[in-house]
Parts: C-alpha cells; sequence; structure tokens
C-alpha cells in the first residue's frame, strides 16, 4: 500500500488542492509530512483556505494557515488555522530545482473544540 500522494515540483512551480473538509471546530493543527523526494531540493508550501457552504471555490476567504517544507529529504511542518468557515481545503505548491518530484501526505487535521 502506498500512503500519501506523490506530485511533481517543477521549476515554475505546480499548486495542488485536496477535496473540501466540513469544519469539526473554530481552528485545527495541521501536519504535512514529506515521506520521499527525488533528492533535489524542494519547497512545498501547504495554505489552509477557507470557505462557506454555498460560495465558489474561487470565493476562498483567504489562507488561515500555511506551513512550508524544504529538502532535499523528509521533514515534517505544523500549521494552525483558526477562524474556519463551514468548509477547509489544503493547498499545496510544489517548487523543484529543476523537474523534481515530491512524497507527502497530510495527517487528519487535529481539531480544537470550541
Amino acid at each position: 500500500m502506498l500512503i500519501g500522494q506523490s506530485v511533481i515540483a517543477p521549476i515554475a512551480g505546480a499548486v495542488y488542492y485536496s477535496p473540501w473538509m466540513p469544519r469539526q471546530g473554530d481552528g485545527f493543527t495541521a501536519v504535512v509530512e514529506v515521506i520521499a523526494d527525488s533528492g533535489a531540493a524542494y519547497t512545498l508550501k501547504c495554505d489552509v483556505e477557507t470557505k462557506n457552504n454555498e460560495s465558489a471555490d474561487s470565493a476562498v476567504s483567504g489562507t488561515i494557515g500555511s506551513v512550508t517544507i524544504t529538502g532535499p529529504g523528509a521533514a515534517v511542518g505544523e500549521a494552525t488555522a483558526l477562524h474556519c468557515l463551514e468548509l477547509v481545503r489544503y493547498k499545496y505548491t510544489a517548487t523543484g530545482t529543476a523537474l523534481e518530484w515530491v512524497h507527502f501526505r497530510a495527517n487528519p487535521p487535529i481539531w480544537q473544540p470550541n
């Protein structure tokens, strides 16, 4: 079984989105873990976005949390997101020094009780 997700990290950068998740509290802690990479320098930035159910995907209210992981090598990063609306998602931006790949996973959020 392959745990996580592999993405391409080109020089110009590439953007990937997670599915929308229903909120389970006002805030949470997100943990992103880079498991493997192609062996060259990379940057993986994870922004947390939020919106209401009836809003379009393009109408996100902005970034409410962020973490940046750099490599080469495995690494772990943590971001705290506050003031969540009805839905939240992760926006990943992967950048490399050439055409690199990064294999990572985002662990389930740890929600803070209201």
